[in-house]
Formats: C-alpha cells, sequence, structure tokens
C-alpha cells in the first residue's frame, strides 16, 4: 500500500487547541479526564472536515492514543489478554484481571 502523506495546519484554530491539548495531557494521570478532551477535539476534527484516515493518523490523535497506551501499560500481550477477556465479559462471564499501578 502506498503511504500519502497529509497536513496538520497549524492555522486551523480548531487542530492548533488540538495540539496544545496533546501536548499538555503527556504529563496527565486521569485517564476519564484525557479520553474526555481526546473526544471533544475528535468531534471538532471531524467538523472540521478531517476524518477518515487523515484523523486516525492525525499527529493529535496519535499523541493522545500514545498517552492512553502509556496509561494502560499496553503491550500486546496485555491487549490479546485484554480483548479476550472482554469476549468472556461480553458473554455474561466474570474475568480477573492484572492491575499495574503507576
Amino acid at each position: 500500500m502506498k503511504t500519502r502523506l497529509a497536513v496538520a495546519n497549524g492555522a486551523n484554530d480548531v487542530e492548533r487547541k488540538a495540539a496544545r491539548d496533546a501536548n499538555t495531557v503527556q504529563d496527565a494521570v486521569n485517564l476519564i479526564a484525557i479520553v474526555g478532551v481526546f473526544h471533544r477535539h475528535l468531534v471538532a476534527l471531524s467538523q472540521a472536515s478531517i476524518g477518515g484516515d487523515e484523523l486516525s493518523n492525525h499527529p493529535v490523535v496519535l499523541a493522545f492514543t500514545s498517552k492512553i497506551n502509556s496509561l494502560c501499560r499496553m503491550t500486546s500481550d496485555r491487549e490479546m489478554t485484554a480483548l479476550a477477556a472482554v469476549e468472556r465479559i461480553a458473554a455474561g462471564e466474570s474475568v480477573t484481571y492484572e492491575v499495574i499501578p503507576f
């Protein structure tokens, strides 16, 4: 698949505000707040006609995703374990899971 380029426009107020918050949350630890701010910026970016692959690969989206991955201590093994647990929970089962403190 051929890679293509897009432009993140610092002159666009929506993108500039999203980038400021993406930078600010790098020191944050409140997952609920981070996800809330991330959601607000995803909606704003989408309303500013940034969508599809451009949205999924936007530097702001990658920065927020990186922070969430970091807070959740995400590894491939943890991801696979979580996905298996989600299937069991959806089927009505209880599961135990590892809690890694900060």
